[in-house]
Formats: C-alpha cells, structure tokens, sequence
C-alpha cells in the first residue's frame, strides 16, 4: 500500500510539472473574451518607392535616409528621360506600409486546452474503473460545463525654366522643393557631370563616376538634391519623400548609384499598374486588386482583407491602378549594379502570413499538447500495471518518455518555423484611435484656448502654430496625458503630425483651423477646431 501511494505521489508530480510548462503557453493565449488586436510594428527599410506606370508616364517617389539640417551632400537619382520634380509628404510610406501589411495571426484559439481537460477527463474516468466504480455522475457534470464553456468561448482567430553651365553640362532646371534645393542635369560626358555637382555644392564621393558615366552615355537625367541649409526640420524628424515624373517605356526603379559603399541593402517597392509586377532579386509580399471607394465615408476601424486607397495623396498618384503589388529585396551589391526593370505578369493574389509571438505559441501548442497528454496518461498507465506486468511497464514506460520528448520537441520545432514579426497589441485600437482625435484632443485645446483667454483677458484666437505647439510631445498638455493617450494604436510609437494612420495634420482654413487626423486606411478626417463666426451687427 506504501509501494502503491508513493507512485501516485510521483505520478501527481509528474502532472505538476507538466502542468507548469504549460501555464506560460496558457498565460499567452488567454485573451479574455475580448481578442486583441496586432499590428506590425514599423521596420523602416534601406529604401523603399512607390511607382505608378500608366501610358507611357512613370510617377517615382522615393524615400531618402537624409537626416540633419544644413547638408551638402547630395542625392542623385538618375532617370531616362526629363523629369517633374516634386515633394510627397512623409506620411505615404507610413500609410502605404500600414495597408500592405502581412496578415497577422495573433488570436488563435487554444485548442490545446481541450486536450488538457480531455486527458484529465480519461485519466478519471480510469481511476475510478480501477476501483469499481461508476464515473457517471462526474461525466454528466463535467458534460454540462463543457456545453456551458462551448457557449461563451472567444471567436477564432484572425486569422522649369532652362540655362547653360558650360559646354558640356546642360542645367535644365534649379529649383526648391519643399526642404530641398534640386538640380535637374542632362550631359552624355559623366565626368563633367560630377565635376559640376562638386563645383555647385552637391557633394558626390569620386566612386560614383563610373555609374554616372555610364548613365550619362545612355542618355538619362539626374535630378541631384541636398537639403536647404535654410530648411527648417523639427528634432528627430526625416525629409520629405521626393516625387519624380518622366516618360519611359519600361517602368524602371534606378539601383547602379544604391550599390556604391552598400554591401547590402534591404528595399521595398510599392508597383501600381496593369498586372502583377516582377523583378529580378525581389520577392513579391503582396499582390491585389485595391478598391478606391468615393466619399470621405465613416473612419476605418478594423482591418480588411482587401486594400482599400483612401489616403488623399496615394490616390491622387495611383488612381484606377488595376492591381497593386508590393516586392522586397535584400540585395547585395553585386545585385545592385543593374537597374530594377518592372516585368508584367499574369495576376495572382498573394499576402503573406506572419505570427506574433503569442499566435507562434498557441499555433504549436495546439499540436503539440495533445501528444503531450498522450505520453502522460501512458505514464499513469505504466503506474497502475507496474505490479502486476513489470515488463510491460517498463516498456511502456519508454515509450510514454519517448511520446513526451517528442512533444516537447514538436512545439519547439513549430514555434522556431512559424515565420514571426513583432507587432503592438492593443484592444479596439481604431475605436480608441477615433475617441483620441475626435473628441479627447479637441476638448484639450478648448480647454487651453479657454484659459488663454481667460489669462489675456479678452477674446484669444488660436491659429495653427498654436496648436502645433500644445500638441508637442514637449507640451504640458501632452506631459501630463497618460501613456495609453500617448501612443498611435496602430504604430506602436507617439502620435505625431503626419499624414498617416493614427497621425494627424494641422492646416489653416476659411473658417478657422482644420485638425485632420488619419483612420487605418489613412482616410483622412477633418474636425473644426476654432469655428471663425462673424460679429453681429
């Protein structure tokens, strides 16, 4: 009988313990009834573009890793033919990232705790057949509780004008745009090309004249840019994107000059045109058919399979695009030293799936548990016939081990192959999103316009530079705002003013200041915040 109890003792620690490896796993998936909400956090690439081709016009934007004020280096991108140049705003990649995410499997449903009650269940049901006993009244509990559980268990997871410098170098156009001060050049002698962005300010190390004479030779442009010493840039913050517009026959994205001093460099482009889009070295993430509603419509608070082109800006520039894909590289320097001709080719939808560290777990989890289970109620097994068929426990034993290990080693072999990202997880972030600029912020500035006024003593008219300032991540206001009101929902990082999901802009309007703040899709949505009204007479 002392034989007997310490091997239930044993077999009780051994479901202890394997109870507590499981609880981090149960502690990952216990979302409550609510689910949560994952979105990728922001991994800025190298470089990334977006290009629209459409009869014969190719509209390039591309984002720069510019940072600081006052710098002469310059940034050339050759093209094939003269070019528009103009700013973008700093939100398009944001939004374009933001809505061409990976579809994120964050909320699995645990499965695997049913294999733990179930196996708790058979271990039971044994004991008492062991001791003559009928389970019965326990199975019809345990039954009802089981039909009460299924009722409230959480849904499935979700799954120019032109002048000469010389002879060689013809100037076709200098201009501003936006923080930059651009030259737009056209000579066949690349030699003479470098030669005068040196004389003129736009700094270019000497291992860029190989490339620029050979783009010289085939008849292409430059556009050379360096920011205005002059500009104005708040602390941290990047340039602008800039948009170039050309004729070509071949959509194309320039990478000779990107190789120069990169062993290695991590690209994402954004194609907008006929078909799916393909290019040598790059891999496609994501390739649909993008809807473009009309209207403003209500603000976008939770996720679509589909892409929907609601940022005002990205649909001025890719409109009507039939079919919109998204291709990355992590290209070496050897692959850079041609340029990325856009091949067409035949549809294919694609998205990729990526998990979160706690969809990892609880994905392997479910496969992996009830092996586990199994390997434990052959160990209860072995317990009880221990004494009467020792040779048949002891094998038993082996293998109930060998079912356990290879439980364990199936979950650590899926999590480790589950492709992973990190992501920020909120609660109802677009709900919350919306609450933030559509009624916490406007009720904060009324709140300061009130006392401004009340401490000048007569009426006070906030303009955009106002706001600006109570809005700042320095300002009193947004000091004493609790984390949670801090942060953009959809980021992971401060809300800042930025047109993109989650930001904001400031403008000046006929009727006072314009707050505009950006849904999921990077909609845009305007709030009056100082309403203009005219004197009585």
């Amino acid at each position: 009988m002392a034989l007997q109890l310490g091997k239930m003792k044993s077999m009780a620690l051994g479901m202890c313990l394997a109870w507590l490896v499981l609880i981090p796993v149960c502690a990952l998936g216990d979302g409550g009834f609510i689910p949560s909400t994952a979105f990728q956090k922001v991994e800025i690439p190298d470089q990334r573009a977006l290009i629209h081709f459409a009869d014969g016009k190719e509209t390039l934007v591309i984002d720069t890793a510019f940072k600081g004020n006052g710098t002469n280096f310059a940034w050339i991108i050759p093209v094939p033919s003269m070019p528009t140049v103009e700013p973008a705003t700093t939100g398009l990649f944001s939004t374009l990232q933001m809505i061409f995410k990976p579809r994120i499997v964050h909320n699995v449903t645990g499965y695997y705790k049913f294999a733990i009650f179930l196996g708790i269940l058979v271990a039971y049901v044994l004991w008492k057949g062991r001791r003559g006993e009928s389970p019965t009244g326990m199975l019809l509990i345990v039954a009802l509780f089981a039909i009460l559980s299924s009722l409230l268990l959480p849904a499935l997871g979700t799954t120019a004008s032109a002048s000469l410098s010389g002879d060689q170098v013809s100037v076709l156009q200098r201009k501003t745009v936006g923080v930059y001060e651009t030259a737009t050049l056209s000579s066949r002698d690349g030699q003479a090309v470098f030669d005068w962005l040196n004389q003129n300010g736009f700094v270019a190390p000497t291992n860029f004249i190989p490339a620029i004479r050979a783009y010289a030779q085939e008849g292409w442009y430059f556009v050379a840019s360096k920011i205005r010493l002059d500009a104005s840039l708040p602390e941290g913050a990047k340039p602008h994107p800039l948009m170039l517009t050309f004729k070509t026959d071949h959509p194309v994205y320039p990478l000779r000059l990107t190789g120069i001093n990169n062993d290695s460099c991590r690209i994402e482009l954004y194609v907008f045109g006929k078909s799916r889009a393909q290019i040598p070295h790059f891999e496609v993430e994501r390739c649909t058919k993008p809807a473009y509603p009309r209207g403003e419509g209500q603000p976008a608070v939770k996720r679509l399979e589909g892409i929907r082109i609601r940022h005002p800006l990205l649909r001025k520039l890719v409109d009507g695009s039939p079919v919109a894909t998204k291709l990355t590289g992590q290209l070496s320097s050897r692959q850079i030293q041609e340029d990325a001709y856009i091949a067409w080719t035949p549809f294919r939808e694609k998205q990729l799936t990526r998990y979160s560290e706690q969809g990892a777990a609880v994905t392997a989890a479910n496969f992996a548990v009830p092996v586990l289970m199994l390997g434990l109620l052959g160990l209860l097994c072995t317990y009880w016939v221990s004494e009467k068929e020792p040779a048949l426990a002891k094998q038993a034993y082996k293998v109930s081990g060998a079912i356990i290990l290879t439980a364990l080693a199936c979950w650590g072999a899926i999590y480790l192959c589950l492709p992973k990202i990190n992501v920020a997880v909120s609660r109802f972030p677009g709900i919350r999103m919306s609450g933030l600029h559509k009624y916490t912020i406007p009720a904060g500035l009324a709140y300061f316009q009130t006392n401004e006024t009340t401490r000048i003593g007569g009426a006070f008219k906030p303009d955009a530079a106002w706001v600006r300032q109570q809005l700042a991540e320095t300002s009193e206001w947004r000091r004493g705002l609790e984390s949670r009101y801090q942060t953009n929902l959809f980021s992971g990082q401060l809300w800042r003013e930025e047109d993109s999901p989650g930001n904001y802009t400031i403008r000046e309007a006929t009727n006072g200041v314009e707050y505009v703040w950006y849904d999921l899709e990077g909609g845009e949505h305007i709030v009056p915040l100082f309403i203009k009204t005219k004197k009585l007479p």
